[in-house]
């Protein structure tokens, strides 16, 4: 039986490494305002100890140790001197700022092997704490060179995993709106966009993944 989650339109494709626990993907480099940082790629993998992989079960990101100090100082640096940087107790780098996050701080690009780009707003990567203060929810992942894309990579964004042919898709969409999803047998459903919603066929099962998060504080 295939597992397939489906999309209406989805053109944006990265291959899926083989890999028995992770969808693994073959990060190759990252950008911000759309200046390539200088991380060697190396570090993203594939490797048995170099690698990148998506999941959606985990809150926040984890940069590969190699490319956290380059990320962060990239954003610093494109950040106007009106939002304030600061480091909080558990190293956490916030800032505090009274304008939106997507006016005040940059966009950045995830650059795939194959050719691959996933686009974020700055809402992918900061996350609210109080009124005026967001923090970075990519952390160091200290002494490891193991980069996981987290669920605040993938708000606002359809997936599609095509395990057949090792592929795994996206586009952006706002998911608070309601998705049409037809089946291989040409049914159609109509996901509310708020939840989880599992449809089986005679041939296929279709899983609709809608990610609205909200970060608690």
């Amino acid at each position: 039986m295939e597992t397939t989650i489906l999309c209406l339109k989805c053109t944006v494709l990265t291959i899926l490494m083989k890999c028995r626990q992770y969808y693994q993907v073959n990060l190759q480099s990252i950008a911000v305002n759309g200046q390539t940082l200088p991380i060697d790629s190396s570090v993203f993998g594939p490797s048995p100890s170099n690698f990148t992989f998506v999941d959606s079960g985990t809150t926040l990101a984890f940069l590969a140790d190699g490319a956290y100090d380059p990320f962060i100082n990239a954003i610093r640096a494109a950040t106007p001197p009106s939002a304030l940087p600061f480091t909080r107790e558990n190293g956490e780098i916030c800032f505090s700022t009274s304008t939106s996050i997507d006016s005040a701080f940059p966009s950045v690009e995830l650059d795939f092997v194959g050719g691959a780009k996933m686009f974020l707003y700055p809402h992918n990567y900061m996350y609210y704490v109080k009124p005026s203060v967001y923090c970075i929810g990519w952390l160091r992942n200290t002494g490891r060179q193991v980069t996981l894309l987290g669920d605040i990579v993938l708000v606002d964004k359809i997936l599609v995993h095509d395990l057949e042919k090792k592929r795994l898709g996206w586009m952006n969409y706002d998911c608070s709106q309601p998705i049409n999803v037809t089946t291989a047998r040409g049914k159609k459903y109509t996901n509310s966009g708020q939840s989880l919603h599992s449809i089986t066929t005679t041939f296929t099962v279709v899983l609709v993944v809608v990610i609205y998060i909200t970060l608690l504080t």
